[in-house]
């Protein structure tokens, strides 16, 4: 389909062609951004990294010839027990990976072999000469979420407890004990700091920086 073929004037996207690459780039990753009644979902890594608990979005790689929102929807029913309904965002917002810190691009979703439904983020990486894509959906859900799979454990993150969680060091006990709300099926130390991984992070920004506004949910 035809698109606007323009550049981004900033330092990691400049070389990214919209309609050359971004609209035609694999898709290697999908997740969901699991809104339930106003917070938001997210994983807790089983292994540490660097003496950390990862806060991981809910999603994976992609299987087979699956599309982005199939391969979302499947590995949060694998990973929290629900099956989820995707809900459309006001706009698609483009990150470069390598320059994370960029101010974040607003643009119309028109992938070619993936077009719906529309992602609300859209991370963007160069492996080997290629544009690889992964993308994180709004969703919502009916139940309560439970540790299904390799997940031990599951967050619901209240926007507050984002920016926290992503602005100061933060213990999952200190996370606990001001009312953070977590199912735990495993061991964690709860003297080990939260660590906020990319999707967590952009969710941040966006919520922060944008007029996305989640009480439309």
């Amino acid at each position: 389909m035809p698109v606007e073929n323009r550049h981004y004037e900033t330092s990691g996207l400049l070389e990214i062609s919209i309609s050359s690459d971004i609209f035609s780039a694999r898709v290697n990753t999908a997740g969901a951004y699991l809104c339930l009644e106003g917070l938001y979902l997210f994983a807790l890594g089983i292994r540490p990294h660097e003496g950390r608990i990862p806060v991981i979005r809910m999603g994976g790689h992609r299987e087979a010839n699956e599309g982005g929102w199939q391969c979302a929807a499947r590995e949060v029913r694998e990973e929290a027990n629900l099956r989820i309904q995707p809900l459309t965002p006001p706009t698609t917002f483009l990150v470069d990976v390598e320059h994370e810190k960029d101010a974040l691009q607003s643009i119309t979703w028109q992938h070619a072999s993936d077009p719906t439904p529309t992602p609300l983020l859209v991370a963007a990486y160069r492996r080997n000469e290629q544009t690889i894509l992964s993308l994180m959906y709004l969703a919502q859900a009916q139940g309560a979420p439970k540790p299904a799979s390799e997940v031990k454990g599951l967050l619901l993150l209240s926007v507050e407890e984002i920016h926290a969680v992503c602005r100061t060091p933060l213990t999952l006990g200190q996370y606990l004990a001001r009312g953070g709300k977590a199912m735990l099926s495993g061991d964690f130390d709860r003297m080990m700091i939260l660590e906020p991984f990319l999707q967590l992070r952009l969710l941040s920004r966006i919520l922060e920086e944008t007029d996305f506004n989640p009480r439309w949910l």
